[in-house]
C-alpha cells in the first residue's frame, strides 16, 4: 500500500483551518477556527455554503467535525458543546455540553451513534450512547498501554472499535468499543493528531510534527508514509480511495491516493 500525493489546493479563504470530515457524494467539509466557520467545499476548494451558527451565537468556534450519515457532528469550543448540523449546514440541536475542564479536542462517531470524544486535558476517551448518556471511560495519564498522554484524534472501524492519536505518547491505540485495550503502534510516529479509518480498514494519521501523512493497516503495522513539508498536516479524512489532508503553514487542502498493492 503506497500514498499518493496528487492535487494540493490552496483556498484563498482559509484563515486558521483545523479539521477535514468528508463522505459520499463528493461532501467535503472544512472548519476553520480562524474564520470561526464551518463550509462545504467542491472538489476545487471553492464554497458552496457555510453553517449557520446557533440562534445565540454570532458565529461558531470549531474544534472538530465528523460526518455521519446525512449528519455533520461539531465540537464547538464558543458553545462549549458537541452541535448537530444537516450536511446542508441547518442547526438541529445541541447534543452535550462540556464543562471548561472536559472540553474535548476531537470527536467520532460510529455506525450505531455513539459518540467518541478525545479530552487531552484530562488524557481520557470518553465514549457516549446513542443516546447521549455516558456508556464509558478509559486511558488515564501514563505510557503503559491502555493510558494516554493528551490525545488528541480519533476515529472509529466499521465494527465499532476505537482508534486514538496518542499524542503524547507518539503513537496509536486501539481499543474495543467497550473500552479494553487491544493494541499499539511502534515508533514511527512523532505528533499524531488527526486519524481516520478508511474502507478496507486502513488507518490514517497526520503527523504534525514530521510534517507527514502515515499509513497504518487493520494490524495497526505501519505501511506507509508521505512528506507534505513544509506543509503541517492537521487533520484527514477519508472519501472511498481519495485522502483529503488539512494543512497549514501554508493553509492547504492536499487530495492524495491510497493506492493498494496485491
Amino acid at each position: 500500500m503506497t500514498v499518493d500525493s496528487t492535487i494540493v489546493l490552496a483556498p484563498p479563504h482559509f484563515v486558521q483551518p483545523i479539521a477535514v470530515a468528508a463522505g459520499s457524494l463528493g461532501r467535503l467539509f472544512v472548519a476553520d477556527a480562524g474564520q470561526g466557520s464551518i463550509v462545504r467545499l467542491d472538489a476545487h476548494g471553492r464554497i458552496l455554503f457555510e453553517f449557520e451558527p446557533p440562534s445565540d451565537q454570532a458565529r461558531l468556534q470549531p474544534l472538530d467535525l465528523e460526518l455521519t450519515g446525512f449528519q455533520v457532528y461539531v465540537l464547538d469550543q464558543l458553545a462549549r458543546a458537541t452541535l448537530r448540523y444537516s450536511d446542508q449546514g441547518a442547526y438541529l440541536d445541541l447534543l452535550q455540553s462540556f464543562d471548561t475542564a472536559e472540553m474535548p479536542r476531537a470527536l467520532a462517531v460510529d455506525g450505531t451513534g455513539r459518540v467518541v470524544l478525545a479530552i487531552p486535558a484530562q488524557h481520557q476517551i470518553r465514549v457516549l450512547d446513542e443516546s447521549q448518556r455516558d456508556e464509558s471511560v478509559f486511558g488515564g495519564f501514563g505510557s503503559r498501554p491502555g493510558q494516554l498522554v493528551r490525545p488528541s484524534g480519533v476515529a472509529c472501524t466499521a465494527r465499532g472499535a476505537i482508534w486514538v492519536a496518542d499524542t503524547g505518547n507518539r503513537r496509536l491505540q486501539r481499543f474495543a468499543a467497550v473500552g479494553n485495550f487491544e493494541r499499539a503502534t511502534s515508533d514511527s510516529l512523532r505528533a499524531p493528531r488527526g486519524i481516520a479509518v478508511g474502507t478496507a480498514g486502513d488507518v490514517l494519521v497526520a503527523d504534525s510534527e514530521r510534517r507527514s501523512v502515515h499509513l497504518f493497516d487493520p494490524t495497526g503495522a505501519h505501511r506507509a508514509w508521505c512528506s507534505l513539508a513544509p506543509a503541517t498536516p492537521l487533520d484527514v479524512a477519508t472519501q472511498g480511495d481519495t485522502l483529503w489532508v488539512l494543512c497549514a503553514e501554508p493553509n492547504a487542502l492536499v487530495r492524495m491516493r491510497v493506492l493498494r498493492e496485491d
